[in-house]
């Protein structure tokens, strides 16, 4: 049985992943659907905008949100990883 921080590690890696996937099809959307008012964009942009908000603070300048969301994506999963990397060492131990 696992440790109850080996579980909250657990869990942060489920939550960074439903994140991540989040972001990507934000992406898609924001990729292929034309129309400006897109009721899709808007259910997107309102989802992962806790997420772009916070890295749009820490970008130079103004972005695209396209952009926005490519590079929350790469933070996201960054996150994700370094989540797998510490729950495998504290299963390890």
């Amino acid at each position: 049985m696992d440790s109850p921080l080996v579980s909250a590690f657990t869990m942060l890696r489920l939550l960074a992943f439903m994140v991540l996937l989040y972001l990507a099809l934000g992406w898609l959307a924001e990729r292929y659907v034309t129309r400006p008012d897109s009721k899709l964009k808007g259910f997107f942009r309102l989802l992962c905008g806790p997420v772009t908000r916070l890295v749009a603070r820490a970008m130079p300048g103004p972005a695209s949100q396209r952009r926005l969301l490519a590079v929350s994506m790469g933070v996201v999963a960054g996150v994700w990883v370094v989540l797998i990397v510490v729950t495998e060492v504290l299963r390890a131990r």
